[in-house]
């Protein structure tokens, strides 16, 4: 089931207290119209009364889709610092929801769900918009590294990251990727990279194995974990 509690939030306008409904589990097998919330980015927002400001709760709580074998801890973007100690306390809450600590059927149920750990808003869209056009996170992640690597300049640090947007209709041999703000969401700059930058990752293993095999057995797949050390 998907778990709510109440809790008051000042406007970070004017000061005026605003209601929320603060989910701490989504299950989305049973509520999908959460799912279309968070990617149309509504979920957990509210507006205030007084000024009109809307804002929203940063994001803690699990989310389950075992019909798209997703299970992911969302955690808020500052919590990122410390990703190494958060995911070391993710790894055995997992085995007991759906791994080996969990009971026969949990287990049954999880045997293809893909456990990940995210951090901010930005970030869970990501992994939601990803698997709608069947993208492997992992490989995603490689092409923005590859990216990073080939650029001169570029807007990453610790408060901006570049995220998937879509696979542009009138272009589908290209990816529409953003630097976005971390914390708000706002788009810093957008940019357009070949198809053939994801692809290449698969059809050149040896160059990436290293890099892949470190994601590959992690709960937090995201480049960020192979440029900040983190606590």
């Amino acid at each position: 089931m998907s778990l709510f509690q109440s809790t008051t939030l000042p406007c970070p306008a004017c000061g005026t207290n605003v209601d929320f409904q603060a989910v701490n589990s989504v299950n989305v097998d049973r509520r999908p119209d959460m799912r279309d919330s968070i990617l149309a980015g509504s979920f957990q927002r509210e507006a205030c009364s007084k000024c009109g400001k809307a804002f929203r709760l940063d994001p803690e709580f699990n989310y389950l889709d075992v019909g798209r074998n997703q299970w992911f801890a969302v955690y808020p973007h500052v919590d990122m610092e410390r990703w190494r100690e958060v995911e070391e306390d993710i790894v055995p809450l997992y085995a007991r929801a759906f791994g080996s600590k969990a009971p026969e059927l949990a287990q049954q149920m999880g045997k293809d769900i893909h456990p990940r750990l995210v951090f901010g808003w930005p970030a869970l869209w990501e992994k939601l918009a990803l698997a709608d056009r069947g993208l492997d996170d992992v490989q995603l992640e490689l092409m923005k590294l590859g990216i990073l690597k080939g650029m001169e300049e570029s807007p990453f640090d610790e408060d901006t990251e570049l995220r998937f947007l879509e696979i542009p209709p009138n272009a589908p041999d290209e990816l529409a990727l953003a630097w976005l703000h971390s914390e708000t969401a706002e788009v810093v700059q957008t940019m357009r990279v070949p198809r053939e930058l994801y692809d290449d990752v698969a059809e050149n293993p040896e160059a990436w194995q290293a890099l892949r095999t470190e994601l590959e057995q992690s709960l937090f797949i995201d480049m960020s974990r192979l440029i900040f050390v983190g606590a």
